[in-house]
């Protein structure tokens, strides 16, 4: 859709920063019908999916996530999903780029929730009490 060029920025400077991950972009240019083989794809080769666009809550993100929801594509946990939309607010004046600065829609703002879902975090095991016991 119009707000292709943002994630295809964002992807180039995520894979630029760490080449092992790996970006796609797909461009859904329809709402409806939705394209439910590419959805099924892009969740078989990925952890995380992001849908960017110009509307607000309620638009393209719900439906794909409604979408897995009854696929059972969320069911194991190992899909991370993030819809990123207007915000549901007034904005100020400004140009249309000022505009997307503000509601988080840039290639800055993508990058960064790229960046946020796919970074492995660690789990530190915690001591047990009869270890903490044994070292006193």
């Amino acid at each position: 859709g119009t707000r292709l060029h943002e994630p295809l920025i964002a992807a180039k400077e995520v894979e630029d920063a760490d080449p092992s991950i790996g970006v796609t972009v797909a461009d859904a240019r329809f709402m409806k019908p939705l394209d439910i083989d590419l959805i099924r794809q892009i969740v078989d080769e990925h952890s995380v999916l992001i849908t960017v666009e110009e509307g607000s809550i309620g638009g393209f993100g719900d439906h794909v996530l409604h979408f897995l929801a009854k696929d059972g594509a969320m069911d194991d946990g190992n899909l991370k999903f993030r819809p990123m939309v207007l915000p549901d607010e007034l904005f100020e004046a400004g140009t249309q780029q000022e505009q997307y600065d503000a509601a988080g829609l840039n290639h800055e703002h993508i990058a960064e929730l790229i960046q946020q879902l796919t970074t492995k975090k660690i789990k530190v095991p915690m001591p047990t009490a009869e270890f903490v016991e044994e070292k006193l």
